[in-house]
């Protein structure tokens, strides 16, 4: 009786592994073939001789270059075919009835080496990790299986919500669309009414009416600039979502236009045209400030008529560039404008990022919390290190092990959830699986990446390098 317990798959394997064995034994000790190989060499070394003594060695010598240089004759012609899995298992059932053990296939010395390695592993890790006692080995096995589980939703769950997708143009509304203007003049209008009979008519109103200076397009030309007709909004800062909160209010303030390279220039309004005037950055906030203090109410018009901009822009065709990216890399963020990857597409992978990193940080109190609960010594700030040293080491693991990332990651999209979390869950109580992790853990640069900042946590409680059985110096 076997010393182990295997799930069906191990059975099987198990089954495919006697089956090998056996036809590669079977194979070694064929002494028909074996006599068949030594005769045929034999004839050939004979044949060779004979040449030689008749004075063919000059021929010989001459063929067997030949045959070198030859590469055409290297390449042997074989015709493999390639089984899948369940074609061998069910050959291997067919040749072998029984249930096969560990026992059957490997002998008793080889058992005990496998204990011997698997424990010189485990001594290994704990030695580079300080990580030293069964319950933080178990809470760094829960811990990296959480986080596995994060890296394997996060794919599935964020292609749910359209993540890193370019939005559908023909699905949204052309600029001019009159929906989008009536709704931006009964905007306006209530604006209005609201503040007309505290503060009378002014220029206020006009700043709530009139084009906003940075939709004006004519004239850049003549100043060496190209707007791109309809993609305009890329080289504006008023139209940044970010940015426009503060360019477009002071450009809507003063009539100014700033462009993504932070260069000014004033606008006219008759005819509606970019001018050749310059106007620098201080000039132009010196003017917002004169504005506001001519009238005060000038400055809340400005910020509700950016507000309306950006709003009536967003859902447009063409959208909103990406925030500030234009102004870093323009060619970039023209690229990704152009491909209908846009503003709003932008806040929705920044949210499901966000969502993303709640979600971890949740992981991580939890773990923390529960960790916590199995305290074994007075020294509460030594256990936090051992916490945050299970937290470092998951993370690492759960982010850049090819184990895991081969075992689970490899296509993630061809599984549902449910295949995604039983997958987990049945490897990391893999006791195989955990040792493989923890050896390449040892021999990957996986543990160079991290004895820097454990050291860094280490010297948090051990400053001055003293011994302590948590605390390796």
């Amino acid at each position: 009786m076997s010393d182990f317990k295997y799930s069906e798959k191990e059975k099987d394997l198990n089954k495919v592994l006697k089956f090998n064995q056996r036809h590669s034994e079977s194979l070694k000790n064929d002494t028909s073939s074996a006599f068949f190989r030594q005769t045929a060499d034999k004839s050939i070394a004979d044949s060779i001789s004979l040449l030689k003594l008749l004075g063919y060695d000059e021929k010989i010598a001459k063929l067997d270059t030949a045959e070198k240089n030859n590469e055409s004759n290297k390449k042997v012609q074989l015709n493999l075919s390639i089984q899948d899995w369940d074609s061998i298992v069910t050959e291997a059932n067919t040749e072998i009835r029984q249930e096969v053990t560990i026992e059957d296939i490997l002998t008793p010395e080889e058992i005990a080496d496998a204990y011997k390695e698997r424990e010189f592993i485990n001594a290994e890790f704990s030695k580079k990790t300080g990580i030293i006692n069964k319950t933080d080995l178990s809470f760094l096995a829960i811990a990296t299986a959480l986080k596995v589980t994060k890296v394997l939703l996060f794919p599935y769950i964020a292609g749910k919500f359209g993540y890193g997708e370019a939005f559908d143009p023909d699905a949204r509304m052309e600029a001019d669309d009159k929906s989008i203007k009536n709704e931006q003049r009964d905007a306006n209008d209530q604006f209005r009414d609201k503040h007309v009979e505290k503060h009378g008519k002014g220029y206020w109103i006009n700043i709530l009416y009139q084009t906003p200076p940075y939709d004006i397009t004519k004239g850049s030309k003549a100043l060496g600039i190209n707007m791109e007709g309809r993609y305009h909004r890329l080289h504006t800062l008023g139209h940044d979502p970010i940015l426009g909160w503060i360019f477009g209010t002071a450009n809507i303030l003063t009539d100014v236009i700033t462009l993504n390279d932070f260069r000014s220039f004033r606008v006219t309004r008759k005819p509606m045209l970019i001018t050749q005037q310059p106007v620098k950055l201080y000039e132009m906030m010196s003017e917002s400030y004169q504005m506001i203090r001519a009238d005060y109410i000038n400055l809340p018009a400005a910020i509700f008529a950016e507000a309306q901009h950006l709003k009536s822009d967003a859902y447009t065709k063409v959208g909103l560039p990406v925030p500030i990216l234009h102004v870093i890399n323009e060619e970039f963020a023209s690229k990704l404008y152009r491909e209908h990857y846009d503003a709003l597409c932008f806040a929705r992978d920044i949210k499901i990022v966000g969502a993303s990193y709640i979600i971890d940080t949740l992981f991580d109190i939890i773990i923390g919390l529960v960790h916590g609960l199995f305290i074994d010594t007075d020294d509460k700030d030594l256990y936090e290190v051992r916490t945050r040293k299970i937290l470092l080491i998951a993370n690492s693991i759960a982010s850049t092990s090819t184990i895991v990332n081969t075992a689970i990651t490899k296509n993630p999209k061809n599984l549902d959830i449910g295949n995604l979390l039983r997958t987990a869950s049945r490897l990391f109580m893999d006791i195989g699986f955990i040792t493989r992790i923890k050896q390449e853990f040892i021999e990957s640069e996986l543990r160079s990446r991290l004895e820097t900042e454990i050291h860094e946590i280490d010297n948090l409680i051990c400053p001055y390098n003293k011994p302590d059985r948590y605390c390796v110096p």
